[in-house]
């Protein structure tokens, strides 16, 4: 080859030779050098395609638990990212925690215990005033079965399960005296509510829990997660699927294995919590008509598409029995409630 020739090859850096060692002129490489570039944007895009059904990196399972609300509360989730799972579930706790600085009855420093202290009307936080809100409209459909006035009532059984002795009717009659759905008034435009009768005591404990595995959902889809399971003393709200399954397995009453995905559910009755007293059976739940613990034994458990719902109806159901008790679910088009009657009786 000329000196001449190498000259011209040495400008050409973009050149180059093929396998007969011929040199390839630029205006083919400028076409193979597009070629390549097409080629990588079509790659790019069908990377995307597969990421949007696979979810992206593979997801890998977190799962925490820690007590609260006197419950335990598990959380399961799907992540790629355990920084991100990490976050969610810190936040989670934190919102347990600080949900049960509202609403114990247990606690006098809470916002509840305080607004039945100070009776009359007082100004409430908007999350405390949100269950209110839920709690008097379950206790209107129900036909009051769902009560949270029961407050003083609770208190006398509270005693009664511990000493395993019923109440004397005369202090039931006072009790009943400061309970009802209309003893108590809400106004949505103050946010404030109103207690009509000194001495009333308000009880969440058929409703906040259902409410706090809500605040739990939500706090974990902020953060980016779609597959969930938040479970509290075993009522639970579920999110999408975990990978490659058609649903969380579940156990419920009843009915085992059951795969289920998007849905909440809650579970009342006397299954565990119960006292006997001259050979009857009472449960830790209050009838609001009678003042005593219930007697006719099931297990109900309701699946609706929120906790709070949930929560709410079982514990009505329960309350109503079985018969008045199917009236709940046609009230509702997503709402359906199993019944589990031991074969003890």
């Amino acid at each position: 080859m000329s000196t001449r020739v190498k000259k011209e090859l040495n400008v050409l850096p973009h050149s180059f030779a093929n396998a007969a060692g011929c040199c390839l002129p630029v205006f083919k490489q400028k076409n193979e050098t597009t070629i390549m570039k097409t080629l990588c944007i079509a790659l790019f895009f069908v990377t995307l395609f597969i990421l949007s059904f696979t979810g992206g990196l593979a997801a890998e399972r977190f799962e925490y638990e820690e007590t609260a609300m006197g419950v335990p509360v598990r959380i399961i989730l799907y992540s790629e990212s355990q920084e991100k799972a990490d976050a969610a579930a810190k936040e989670v706790f934190a919102e347990f925690q600080h949900l049960n600085g509202i609403m114990s009855d247990y606690d006098s420093e809470s916002e509840l215990s305080k607004l039945c202290a100070d009776g009359g009307s007082s100004r409430v936080s908007s999350g405390l005033f949100t269950v209110l809100k839920e709690a008097k409209y379950y206790c209107s459909i129900s036909d009051g079965a769902f009560d949270i006035t029961v407050g003083p009532l609770v208190r006398l059984w509270r005693r009664s399960r511990r000493q395993k002795e019923l109440p004397k009717q005369q202090y039931i009659d006072e009790a009943m005296q400061l309970t009802g759905n209309s003893r108590w008034e809400i106004d949505e435009r103050t946010q404030s509510v109103k207690l009509l009768k000194q001495g009333m005591k308000l009880d969440l404990g058929g409703i906040a829990k259902g409410y706090a595995i809500d605040r739990a959902f939500e706090i974990i889809l902020k953060h980016g997660i779609k597959r969930q399971l938040v479970d509290a003393g075993g009522d639970m709200r579920l999110g999408d699927a975990p990978p490659e399954s058609e649903g969380w397995t579940i156990s419920m009453n009843g009915v085992e294995n059951v795969l289920l995905k998007n849905t909440a559910i809650a579970v009342s009755g006397d299954k565990f919590q119960f006292v006997e007293i001259h050979g009857v059976r009472y449960a830790h739940i209050i009838d609001p008509k009678t003042g005593l613990g219930l007697t006719h034994s099931c297990t109900v458990t309701v699946l609706a598409p929120t906790a709070t719902q949930a929560d709410a109806l079982a514990s009505a159901a329960y309350v109503l029995g079985k018969e008045k008790g199917q009236c709940l679910e046609k009230q509702f088009g997503n709402v359906k409630i199993h019944w589990e009657t031991p074969n003890r009786f």
